[in-house]
């Protein structure tokens, strides 16, 4: 198992997490105890099936639902003490997230996609760091195309860009390839990896994929809402 990291070195940090859906009379138990800690500057995969709570497992981490039992801390921050803008105000800046079906704004171009979010936050130089963002991802030639007009790798590649954008501290990426040809997969590792390390961040990769997931520094096993392994890939 993974050796316990002192205090000051963790990012993300759950204990006995559970989540249930469903009616109270018939609730549906997703996530059964989970405690995990990840480090600053780690790259951890979340590995699992289908069905094994993988992905609802970062969206408590991420902050995107909240847990039935037990404590999430991001970067020190009580998840679950937060109401919903405050929730927001945390995931800001603090927080990228890449997802496997893009989503792009379609009446935006890859610029618009990248600076908007920037612009919104009350970043004064959106445009020119989404710019330098898009260059650095190698985009700079298709920066005022609309997603339309992108293949699937060039789209992840601006929703790569828009996660970074920010220099969020902790970058998540769910199946992240799963749209992707083999070929086009594995360069959108190699820059998901490049960025991380650029950003000094913290990646969290959430996949079906054994041989994505020993790409990570570390694999976090799942199997029906609970962690059967965690160690060193």
């Amino acid at each position: 198992m993974h050796q316990p990291l002192a205090p000051d070195l963790i990012a993300i940090r759950a204990h006995n997490v559970t989540l249930s859906l469903g009616s109270r009379a018939a609730p549906v138990e997703i996530l059964k105890g989970i405690n995990l800690s990840i480090g600053r500057g780690e790259s951890v995969a979340i590995l699992g099936a289908s069905g094994s709570g993988k992905s609802s497992l970062m969206a408590l981490l991420t902050g995107l639902e909240r847990a039935s039992g037990g404590e999430v801390r991001v970067d020190g921050i009580d998840m679950g003490a937060l109401d919903e803008d405050a929730l927001a105000r945390a995931r800001r800046g603090r927080i990228g997230i890449v997802l496997q079906s893009f989503h792009l704004l379609p009446t935006m171009t890859a610029l618009e996609n990248v600076a908007v979010p920037l612009e919104l936050a009350g970043e004064a130089d959106a445009f020119a760091r989404a710019e330098a963002e898009l260059i650095a991802v190698g985009l700079g030639h298709r920066i005022n195309h609309y997603p339309a007009q992108l293949s699937g790798g060039e789209q992840q590649r601006v929703a790569i860009a828009r996660a970074v954008a920010p220099r969020p501290p902790l970058l998540f990426a769910d199946e992240p390839t799963g749209n992707l040809d083999a070929a086009t997969g594995v360069a959108i590792m190699d820059l998901l990896f490049e960025r991380q390390r650029a950003a000094d961040a913290t990646l969290v990769i959430i996949t079906h994929d054994p041989a994505l997931a020993e790409r990570c520094g570390r694999v976090v096993e799942m199997r029906d809402g609970h962690i059967v392994s965690d160690s060193a890939a």
